[in-house]
C-alpha cells in the first residue's frame, strides 16, 4: 500500500494526529501510570515501529470525506459485490450516521449487510428492514438481511469450540466486504468493535446461539462461561476471514463515545476519529489503545479491559486472525 506519510514515529504522531485531542501520547515504553498522572493522557501500547506489524491508518476527520480518505488507503481491490457490514442498532440506540457513510456506499455500490438477532425488532426480516429504514439506512444504500432467505455455514479451522460460523446464506453473494462499526468501549459487557462484527453480529439467530453456548446450542439463548464464549468469538472471526480471504477492510468510527456502564473513573471522550486496518485484531487493539489508553492509572485500565472482555484478541491472534501489535500510520 502507498500513502503519502507514514509517521510511525509516536513522537511525530502527537504533533500530527493526537496532541490536540488527549494533551500527549506516549508508546509502551513510558511508564503508563506516570503519563496518564494528568488524567488527559493517551497511552497507545499496542503501537510499535515495526514494518513486520500489519498498519492501523487513522485521521482525525470523523466525517464522509475522513471516512473515504482511509478507505482508499487500505487499497482494497473489488470484486463482485461490496458488501458493507455493520449493525442497524436497537430502536434508540447510537448508531453510524448513514449520512456519513453515503459517499462510501456510492463509491463502492455496497449493500448494507446484517443479520437478525434475538430480540424485537431485530428478531424478524421485516422488523429489522423497517429498522433500518427508521434509522436512516434504507435511504442511503440497499438493505440485505443476510438470514432472510436461510442459512449458511462456514468452517472453522483449529477452532476451540465451534465447527463452523453459523450466518444468513445471502453472505456468499458478496466477494468485497467492508466492515464498519461505531466503536464502543463501555456500552456493552464485551466491548463493540470489529471482532463481533465478525461474529456475534454476522451470525443468524441460529448462529448467535451456537456462539453464546460454545457450539452447545443453536436454538434460544443460553449463556456459557466468559471465556469460552469469547473464544467463541475468536473462532468464529476466523471462520468469517477465511471463507473470504483477502476480501475484507475493518474501520472503526470512534466518535460519540459515551460511558454507559460503572468503569469507574470512565468519562464520555471527543470525537478520536477513524481508524482502520486488513488486520481485524489490530484496528480493534488500536481502538481499545486510543479508548481505555485514557485510565488514570494501569490499574483502572486493566479493570476496564477485563471487564470488557478484551482477551478475545488474544485468542484470535492465538488462531491467526490477526496481531494485537500494530503500526500507526496517519493520514493528516
Amino acid at each position: 500500500m502507498k500513502y503519502k506519510k507514514a509517521l510511525t514515529v509516536i513522537g511525530m504522531l502527537i504533533s500530527a494526529a493526537v496532541l490536540t485531542t488527549y494533551g500527549c501520547v506516549t508508546s509502551k515504553a513510558a511508564t503508563p501510570a506516570a503519563t496518564a498522572s494528568s488524567g488527559s493522557a493517551v497511552i497507545l501500547s499496542h503501537n510499535v515501529d515495526d514494518d513486520s506489524t500489519p498498519v492501523v491508518y487513522y485521521t482525525r476527520d470523523a466525517s464522509s470525506a475522513g471516512l473515504l480518505k482511509i478507505y482508499e488507503a487500505l487499497g482494497q481491490k473489488q470484486q463482485g459485490k461490496t458488501g458493507i457490514k455493520l449493525t442497524f442498532e436497537s430502536p434508540g440506540a447510537d448508531h453510524l450516521d448513514p449520512k456519513m457513510l453515503k459517499p462510501l456506499v456510492d463509491k463502492v455500490h455496497g449493500t448494507f449487510l446484517d443479520s437478525n438477532g434475538f430480540s424485537s425488532p431485530r428478531n424478524t426480516t421485516a422488523s429489522h428492514l423497517r429498522l433500518a429504514e427508521e434509522h436512516g439506512f434504507s435511504a442511503v444504500g440497499p438493505v440485505d438481511i443476510l438470514d432472510s432467505d436461510g442459512e449458511l455455514d462456514l468452517p472453522v479451522s483449529g477452532g476451540k469450540h465451534l465447527k463452523y460460523h453459523r450466518t444468513g446464506s445471502h453472505f456468499s453473494n458478496y466477494d468485497t466486504l467492508i466492515s464498519i462499526v461505531h466503536f464502543k468501549p463501555h456500552s456493552l459487557r464485551d466491548y463493540g468493535g470489529t471482532i463481533k462484527n465478525l461474529s456475534i453480529c454476522l451470525a443468524s439467530t441460529s448462529g448467535k446461539a451456537i456462539i453464546h453456548s460454545a457450539g452447545a446450542n443453536a436454538s434460544g439463548f443460553r449463556e456459557t462461561d466468559m471465556d469460552s464464549f469469547m473464544e467463541s468469538m475468536a473462532d468464529a472471526a476466523k471462520a468469517a476471514m477465511d471463507y473470504k480471504k483477502g476480501r475484507w477492510v475493518f474501520i472503526n468510527v470512534l466518535n460519540n463515545i459515551k460511558v454507559n456502564d460503572s468503569c469507574s473513573d470512565a468519562k464520555n471522550l471527543p470525537d478520536i476519529g477513524i481508524i482502520a486496518s486488513s488486520d481485524p485484531v489490530a484496528v480493534d487493539r488500536a481502538a481499545l489503545d486510543f479508548t481505555y489508553g485514557t485510565a488514570p492509572d494501569n490499574n483502572a485500565r486493566q479493570r476496564w479491559e477485563d471487564r470488557h472482555n478484551t482477551k478475545v484478541l488474544e485468542y484470535a491472534e492465538r488462531l491467526g486472525t490477526g496481531y494485537r501489535k500494530y503500526r500507526l500510520v496517519s493520514l493528516d
